[in-house]
This record gives structure tokens, sequence and C-alpha cells, in this order.
């Protein structure tokens, strides 16, 4: 299997491309596009950003059915190939296309969905080349996802791979790593209960996915992992990356009992697992207060733009303007050193609407856009600086300054 193509450029020769990007992704700065192409030239392409590679490459690991069906498809019903297929997904940074030598050139691009169908199709390539035969003329139809964002591609990648988040959630709600997170939550909300299981839907479930999300938003600054990130981009991933909070969070819960771990990885991660289990009923609390915060009111908020909803005369204000509030009121969130108890520690002169008013400064800076909003580090900082501020006046205050 090649390990260069997501390093630099290849060029794939394709039979038709069509640009299907959506007015969402121009947002965003991404593009996509649709191929037809030779199987062969699927082989000029890595897997490093997929979840796994092809299966059977790896020792001990056999073809399972969905290998075989999917060979038995790619020798038995070729020219039907295509449309029996799930096809392929291609992330990269840019593509160049060439009409007239049906040429794309691919910058780092890496297979992120098919990486078992390509398995295949080396599998029947190389049978066929044993044999001495001509390759045979049909094609499989490619996805190419051009996006500047590495952390939304491997975010991609496993909701193309698993269709599985809420399948993770279920098999983590049965190795029981939600049962101490949810014991605490039902002491602020004891009519709900934190979704353990893909089935768990109804009025009494919480998201645990989005508690998670809120729960790393108002993590305090030091427990974050160590990144090469700052600060505001570390939180923003909160907001951008559903999909890393539950994996990270398995990571912390697996860490902290794992004896062949150093201690210092063991005692990091035991001591976010305290925290997610001691906040995780005020951090929703604070999350829901926010969100449907009356300081809203009068702030001009568009429906049109899903900046806010509004029913019944009460409002939800956007994810994407929630959450950098959410990590700015982190700088409250402490461990007291007398007692030993992580709290929101919110001095009594801190005054929420000024929190949303640079908040709804931000959000018309961004025309609006919580989405934009929320996927903007320099919000996180901007909106940190009234808490910093607050606590700065409260030390003064403290000491009769």
């Amino acid at each position: 299997m090649t390990k260069t193509s997501s390093a630099g450029t290849v060029q794939l020769r394709y039979e038709t491309i069509r640009n299907l990007t959506s007015p969402e992704e121009k947002a965003n700065g991404a593009r996509s596009y649709f191929a037809n192409m030779p199987i062969e030239e699927l082989l000029k392409l890595d897997t490093i950003a997929n979840l796994r590679d092809y299966i059977p490459d790896h020792p001990g690991k056999q073809r399972t059915l969905t290998h075989k069906a999917i060979g038995e498809t790619l020798r038995q019903k070729q020219d039907r190939f295509i449309q029996l297929s799930g096809g392929i997904t291609v992330s990269a940074t840019d593509i160049e296309i060439d009409d007239n030598k049906k040429i794309i050139a691919v910058r780092k691009g890496s297979i992120i969905n098919g990486a078992q169908t390509q398995g295949e199709i080396r599998m029947l390539l190389d049978e066929i080349a044993e044999q001495g035969e001509e390759v045979p003329q049909f094609h499989a139809r490619v996805e190419f996802m051009v996006d500047p964002d590495d952390e939304f591609v491997v975010e991609t990648a496993i909701a193309r791979n698993t269709s599985t988040n809420i399948q993770r959630v279920s098999m983590y709600g049965k190795k029981k790593y939600f049962d101490e997170m949810n014991a605490r939550f039902q002491r602020t909300f004891p009519d709900k209960q934190l979704s353990k299981s893909e089935t768990d839907t109804g009025e009494e479930f919480v998201d645990t996915q989005r508690v998670l999300q809120v729960l790393w938003a108002m993590m305090p600054e030091y427990l974050l992992p160590k990144s090469k990130r700052s600060t505001a981009e570390a939180r923003l991933k909160s907001y951008k990356n559903r999909n890393y909070c539950l994996i990270d969070f398995e990571a912390d819960v697996l860490t902290k009992d794992n004896l062949r771990k150093l201690s210092a990885e063991r005692q990091e991660a035991q001591a976010r697992y305290d925290y997610f289990v001691a906040m995780v009923g005020k951090v929703w609390r604070e999350y829901l207060k926010w969100r449907h915060h009356e300081g809203w009111k009068g702030q001009y908020l568009k429906e049109h733009t899903r900046a806010v909803r509004r029913k019944d005369g009460s409002l939800t204000v956007a994810d994407g303007v929630i959450f950098p509030i959410l990590s700015a009121m982190s700088q409250f969130v402490v461990l007291s050193p007398k007692t030993g108890r992580w709290t929101l520690d919110v001095p009594a002169f801190f005054e929420d609407e000024e929190m949303i008013e640079a908040a709804r400064e931000q959000l018309s800076g961004h025309d609006g856009n919580p989405m934009l909003m929320g996927r903007d580090a320099a919000v996180y900082d901007t909106l940190a600086l009234i808490p910093k501020m607050v606590l700065r006046l409260a030390k003064r205050v403290g000491h009769g300054a």
C-alpha cells in the first residue's frame, strides 16, 4: 500500500468529474467533487487519513464476508460495480483539474472511506497481473473532499467510516464508561439521564456527546491535553470536533487505569476524568442557562442565519455563539484547595449582560453566522478577557486594593 500520496501530489485519470460544492462548503473554504475513475487509479492513493488500512494486510487478520462480497462484485459484476459499491471518499487539501487531458492533480490525498474496497481492487489486479491478462476497464465513483482543515478531515473519516458515533456511545455505555458521570449528573437533573445507547431517545435522555463537548469547552486550561495549539485553538476543538470529544474521553478512561502508562500520564487522565464526573451537572446547567438566557432578547439575533430559534416565547441560541462563552467561563471553574471539590465559582459582580453584549459583537463581526463565530479562535480569546478582568478585580478587592 502506497504511503506517499498524502505527502505530496498525485495525478489521477478520470472519465468524468463534477463540482458539487454546496454553499455551506464554500462558506467553510471547502469544495466537493465527484468523479468516475478507472479502478486502477485508486491504487495511487494512500489511506493514512483513514481509521484503518485494508484489514487483511494485518497479521492474523483474514478477509471477512464484507471483503468477499466486494471481491465477488469486482469479479462477477464489473459492469454494475459502480452502482453496487458505496464508492470511495478521498480527502485532499487541494485539487487541480485538467479537463483536456482528463487528469486531476490531488494535493495530499488520502482515502478516508473505502480502504477495504481499495484492498480488494488491489487483490483483483494482482491476480490479473499474475495471469498476464489485461486490466479490465470499469470504474469506481470517487468523492473528493477538499478541505484545508486537517482536523475536520479526521472528524469526517470517523463519521464516514463508523456511522458510528452513536454505536460508540452504545459500546462505551455497555462498558460502563458513563456510569459515574450519569450518577453525578442526576444529582443536578434527577429527571434526566445521559444516553448510553442508540435506543436512548426519549425526553428523559440527554445527548452524552453534547455533554462531553460542553465539559471539554469549560475545562480549566491546565487540564487541557498538552498540545502545540494555542489555548483558544484547543478550546474551539470542543465545538468543531464533536467526535474527538468522545474519543478523547475514552482515551482518558483507558489511560487512568493502564499501569503500563507513565505515572504522569495516568495522573493527568485521572484528573480530567475526576473533573468530568464532578462538573457534569454543573456545566450542563451552565450550557442551558446561556443557551436560553433572557438577556438575548432584544439583541436582534436572526433566525435566517440560524443564530437563534424562537418558539412559544422562548429562544434557543446557536452553539457557535454559546461555546465561546462557555470557554470563557472556564476561567471560573476551580478545584477548591480546602474542600477538594470542583465548582463554578463566579464572582458576584460578574454581569451576564456584558458577556452577552460582547458575544453579540463577535457574532456581528462574523456576518451574523454562528458557525463562523464558533470556528474562530480569536473569538475565544476575546471573550476570555471578560472573566480574566473580573478575576483581577476580585483579587484586588480581596486584597483591599
